[in-house]
């Protein structure tokens, strides 16, 4: 009788001790899950707060920089937003006990407006979406004389070092741009980037056009493009040179395949030089009669008329005489037209002729020199301090909760 009583106690504390061997498992198992559904709900609104702190960065983009140049991007450094992003994901995450994360830290060296590729994919959605500049709000700064703005320029060294373009070198294109008109590429048939090319003749004045745009620090900037230089009478002379030097080559083109001007000229060459000199005083007098012609051609466009890329004989102004003579038989006084008129006005005009030279110009070369003007005129109208290198058009950034990383990249590409 007393082992079986024994036996029935010891069988009673191994049945408590397995239930509550049993009971602790269970517990343990209820903590667990119940840790992991934190951990799980937790990571469930990093994942959908997280993207809304990058569209919190993203939406504090600069007004200004949108209403001018139609430029969505937002001001920032790295550490200026890990700061942020880190006070978004504490507002998000500090009271659920389940959180354990790290500070954020973002990357923005991939989406930096100083980077001629994201320019340009700025360039392509504004183009696409249809947007141009703000006219209606006029910003006053007290520079302007009247309706007109003396030429200006830039000789302050800090401000032209820190240009986007300050150091980039442009090859000669002159040359290979005559030779792709002359095998027959024109204006309609130019292969460059559509979108660059209207987003300069949109956003942009030139000479001849201010596009009714409003207050800028240069009044010749496609001009500033073409040239890169920081004072802009040299800027429009230069870019005038450019146009002048493409036209005397096409002129030389043409008088060398017209046979009855080369004839007069060698019927003249003939008459000062006789004899085999005469060769060389023929091409001395093409030369001649070739830049004239370009000297004209420069006036016609600047009367806003147009000139064709290559000439035909009612295209051509002026006369060996007229050269000879050292006069233009249409100059009169002041007021009237200072050029000879072919018979036939055709072609291009001024800002055609600008987008000819545009496009010799290589792409990055033309789209650092966009930030130039975009940065030089910010500074002019709004803000002394202004830098496109600090500017971003998106963020990377990512945050570890409960030793998982979460990952996140937002843009205004989106």
């Amino acid at each position: 009788m007393k082992d079986l009583l024994t036996g029935f106690t010891d069988k009673k504390g191994s049945f408590a001790v397995l239930a509550l061997m049993s009971f602790l498992s269970l517990l343990i198992l209820l903590l667990a899950a119940a840790d992991s559904a934190g951990k799980a709900a937790v990571g469930s609104v990093v994942e959908s707060f997280g993207r809304l702190w990058g569209t919190s960065i993203l939406a504090e983009y600069d007004i200004f920089l949108k209403e001018k140049y139609g430029i969505m991007a937002f001001e920032g450094d790295e550490a200026t937003v890990d700061e942020k992003i880190g006070r978004y994901a504490d507002y998000s995450l500090k009271e659920k006990k389940y959180a354990d994360y790290s500070r954020p830290v973002c990357n923005l060296k991939k989406y930096s407006l100083s980077d001629p590729s994201n320019l340009k994919k700025e360039i392509k959605k504004i183009i696409e979406s249809g947007t141009s500049p703000k006219k209606e709000r006029e910003y006053d700064n007290g520079k302007k004389e009247g309706n007109k703005v003396k030429e200006r320029r830039i000789t302050s060294q800090w401000i032209i070092r820190g240009l986007p373009s300050y150091g980039k070198t442009e090859k000669s294109y002159i040359m290979s741009l005559v030779n792709k008109i002359k095998n027959g590429i024109s204006l309609e048939t130019i292969t460059g980037d559509i979108f660059i090319e209207k987003y300069i003749f949109t956003f942009f004045k030139d000479y001849m056009d201010d596009r009714n745009l409003t207050d800028t620090y240069f009044n010749y900037e496609v001009e500033y493009i073409i040239s890169g230089k920081c004072d802009e009478k040299i800027s429009r002379e230069k870019t005038e040179t450019k146009i002048k030097t493409v036209r005397n080559m096409l002129n030389m083109y043409y008088l060398y395949t017209c046979d009855e001007k080369r004839n007069v000229a060698m019927a003249v060459a003939s008459s000062i030089t006789p004899g085999p000199a005469a060769v060389l005083t023929q091409a001395v007098l093409l030369e001649m009669w070739a830049y004239a012609e370009a000297e004209n051609d420069i006036r016609i466009l600047y009367d806003k008329k147009t000139v064709p890329l290559l000439k035909k004989d009612d295209n051509w102004a002026l006369s060996l005489d007229n050269v000879l003579d050292d006069r233009l038989s249409d100059i009169t006084a002041e007021g009237k037209k200072d050029y000879v008129s072919p018979e036939i006005f055709k072609g291009e005009d001024y800002e055609g002729y600008l987008k000819i030279l545009l496009y010799g110009i290589d792409e990055d070369t033309k789209l650092l020199r966009i930030m130039d003007l975009i940065q030089i005129n910010l500074k002019f109208l709004y803000s002394e301090s202004f830098l496109i290198k600090e500017y971003n058009i998106g963020l990377k950034y990512d945050i570890r909760v409960n030793e998982r990383n979460h990952e996140f990249e937002e843009s205004y590409w989106k």
